[in-house]
Parts: C-alpha cells; structure tokens; sequence
C-alpha cells in the first residue's frame, strides 16, 4: 500500500494540532495555578531548545545557563501567550532566538568570549577535535550574522536554521509575512557569503 505525500501531509499537520491542544491544556492548568505542570513542557521542550540554543552559542556551560533564563523567562509571561496568534512552540522560539541573540550581542558576552577557553568537557582527544572544529564554525557563522546583519535578520537566519521551524511558524513567532522572511533569507545569505569570501 503506497501513501501518497498529501497523506503524510495531513498525518503531520494532525499530529501537530495535537500537540498544540496538549499544550494549551498544560497552559490552562498551569494560569489555573497548578505551577507544577510546567515541568510538563519544560520536559517536552528541553531538549529540542538546548539544539537550538547550544547551535547559536557553540558552548555547553553557556547554552546551559540560558536555557535556564529562557524557562524562568517563558514561565513568567506565560499568561500573555496568545494561542490564537501562534502554537506555544512557536512562541517558546520567540522567547529563546530574542534572549539568545540579545546575550550574543551583550558586552558581557564579548568581554567573556575574547578571554574564555572551554574546558567544560572531558572526552577522547578526536571527540573533542571534532567539537572544537563544529563549535568554531558555528561561532564564525553567528560572529558573521552578528557583523553584517540586522537584530530582525539575525532572528529570522537563526529560527530557520537552528531551530528547524518552517517558514509559516517562523512568521507567526516573529510577526512578519512569509514573503519578508524569504526575502530576508536570500539577502542575509548574499551578505554572509560576501563576508565569508571577503575573509579568505
């Protein structure tokens, strides 16, 4: 039996309106002041905002510590999230690609970045190559995205690739129409690759 794409298209948008429900009713309970359940979406989400986060910042200790901010962050204006606007995990990437790039772009963070050597892990010498050589592409990336692109580009770049939401979620987490974020890709792109080539 052979399942055409528009079915396996269906099966993922159902799927995901599940878990939209699921979240909204965690939310309800928690603003009905069950606090306890946002260990629920804490738990849910974790892992995926650690990807995104630790993709932007290159660093364990760091990705970490934010992430931690970005929880006490969501949990503290909760009750503004609008579910009509956007899915909870549209919002959450809201919240975490704002608090992440606001530190990237923190005297703190610069003064932290130029003098700190990571020895946070303990691995085999080629693991650690191997990180050493990710983490440093990563930070000339978002180094680069920091120099020649605007907070809002920064914001889009980030979501679309460390976040792995779609153009339409990326939209409704930072309020702008489809067309601007393509738009934007394109051109931040064009700008990254100048500067790449300018740095050879």
């Amino acid at each position: 039996m052979c399942i055409c794409p528009n079915t396996i298209s269906v099966i993922i948008q159902l799927e995901r309106m599940m878990l939209v429900n699921e979240d909204n009713k965690t939310i309800a309970l928690i603003l009905d002041g069950k606090k306890d359940h946002f260990a629920v979406l804490m738990n849910k989400y974790h892992n995926e905002i650690f990807s995104f986060v630790f993709n932007m910042l290159g660093q364990y200790q760091d990705t970490e510590d934010i992430i931690q901010e970005i929880f006490i962050k969501t949990y503290k204006y909760l009750s503004k999230y609008n579910n009509d606007k956007s899915s909870f995990r549209t919002w959450l990437y809201r919240i975490s690609s704002n608090h992440t790039i606001n530190y990237l772009n923190s005297s703190y963070y610069k003064k932290k970045s130029s003098n700190e050597i990571d020895n946070s892990r303990l691995q085999d010498t080629e693991d650690i190559e191997r990180d050493i050589i990710k983490e440093e592409q990563i930070k000339q990336i978002v180094i680069m995205m920091r120099k020649v692109l605007t907070v809002k580009h920064q914001k889009i770049v980030s979501l679309h690739y460390f976040s792995g939401l779609t153009v339409k979620e990326i939209g409704e987490s930072l309020e702008i129409p489809e067309k601007t974020i393509y738009k934007a890709l394109k051109t931040s792109i064009e700008k990254i690759k100048k500067e790449v080539a300018t740095n050879e």
